[in-house]
């Protein structure tokens, strides 16, 4: 008796059944480059628990072309038992709004809105997002959701490791995988080209 109260002490919880599941989180850090210099920072944090997955994307840069651009992005994507349940994307440039993007599942399709309000719905159900792409290498995909352009969009396999998306802009934007981690993304936008160049897991 007196051994397993010293068990009991040892593993507080251990005998009770509604134990608290973990929450396990990973990050990556990406310095944003232009013309071979550093004018930014991404930091992607993936949280898992039980079945839902959670992506959080922040980003920071300024740009210098006739006059200094600075762009906050962040991304809140979410992942229930691999079907994205929610995705939102928020954009300023110089600190003002631009993108305000949302998109809700109800159970049977998507509910879009963006800075002006509603705007319309996706009929599918979606299992993979670009905020996904950091920590999921894209075998075997034909499409992803686009959180700023709410719809899905053509990705192809350039070559070995390497997968590009075609954005219904002009832009493409170009990930590079190392054991499934995107280490590189190229980003050809109406602005500049850039790069993305992972620098910690």
């Amino acid at each position: 008796m007196k051994a397993f109260l010293i068990f009991s002490i040892l593993l507080p919880g251990y005998f009770q059944p509604n134990m608290v599941t973990p929450v396990i989180k990973e990050y990556l850090n990406y310095s944003i480059i232009k013309d071979d210099k550093t004018i930014g920072t991404i930091r992607v944090e993936r949280s898992l628990k039980d079945n839902t997955t959670e992506y959080l994307f922040e980003s920071r840069a300024k740009v210098k072309i006739l006059y200094s651009i600075e762009i906050y992005d962040k991304m809140d994507v979410t992942f229930k038992q691999n079907i994205l349940q929610q995705a939102k994307l928020y954009r300023t440039m110089n600190g003002k709004l631009k993108v305000n993007n949302t998109a809700t599942w109800n159970g049977s399709f998507y509910n879009l809105s963006d800075k002006d309000g509603a705007n319309g719905s996706l009929k599918q159900s979606v299992f993979c997002s670009t905020a996904t792409l950091y920590f999921n290498e894209p075998e075997n995909l034909k499409s992803v959701f686009s959180e700023k352009f709410q719809k899905m969009v053509p990705i192809q396999k350039v070559d070995s490791k390497r997968y590009r998306i075609n954005l219904p802009n002009g832009n493409t934007t170009t990930y590079t995988y190392s054991s499934g981690i995107c280490t590189l993304v190229e980003a050809k936008t109406d602005f500049a080209n850039l790069k993305f160049v992972l620098t910690t897991k």
